[in-house]
């Protein structure tokens, strides 16, 4: 009786002390995964999210559909990572139409605009084949400031943040859904016109709209 009472009691200590090990070791990989993974607040009104997490892509190259956040490039003087998809690949041959259409492979991907919501002048990227090491970026949006522009252009790996995780909404910190209006965005005059094609879930401009 007394020997099946002290088996007993050593299979309870272990299983408590294999619960907390699992407790210790889920902790340490969210620990791990703050400290590389960074946080981006989402400066779009058009997105549902507050904010997304750039989780590393470990020295992988990303994939096509991949969401990612890249930093744009300095002479825009954006203070916010760029969130958009994967589209062009190495060695795959960018066109552009007569009507600024942009092709990858043959394949239609966007239209590059003659100017930007503020007035300004754009330029459509450049034809040729995508380098190694280099990709086209892309946002399913009308205004979309993406790889389909020359100041954009094709994003080097090296300024490819990581994958992109939307982050869940915390209510009771302020943090649900995007933290600006339109209003913030974009002066009202210069904002897309409510037939445009609106941004799929998920799918910020960041900044884009100018």
């Amino acid at each position: 009786m007394s020997a099946q009472g002290v088996q007993f009691g050593r299979k309870t200590g272990l299983s408590r002390r294999g619960r907390t090990g699992l407790v210790v070791m889920a902790l340490l990989a969210a620990l791990w995964l703050a400290a590389v993974s960074h946080v981006h607040v989402n400066a779009s009104w058009s997105d549902g999210a507050w904010g997304y997490a750039a989780f590393p892509l470990f020295g992988e190259d990303p994939k096509p559909g991949d969401r990612v956040l890249f930093d744009p490039p300095e002479a825009l003087g954006s203070k916010v990572p760029y969130l958009k998809t994967v589209r062009g690949m190495p060695g795959m041959a960018v066109a552009v139409g007569t009507d600024g259409t942009v092709f990858l492979d043959g394949e239609p991907v966007g239209r590059a605009k003659s100017h930007a919501l503020d007035g300004r002048p754009l330029a459509a990227i450049a034809p040729g084949i995508i380098p190694p090491g280099q990709f086209y970026l892309h946002g399913n949006h009308v205004d979309s400031h993406d790889s389909r522009y020359a100041e954009i252009s094709l994003v080097p790996r090296d300024r490819i943040l990581g994958r992109a995780i939307a982050m869940p909404d915390i209510p009771w910190l302020g943090l649900d859904g995007p933290l600006v209006g339109p209003e913030d965005a974009a002066p009202a005059a210069i904002l897309p016109h409510p037939a445009e094609e609106p941004l799929p879930q998920g799918e910020s401009d960041l900044g884009a709209a100018r």
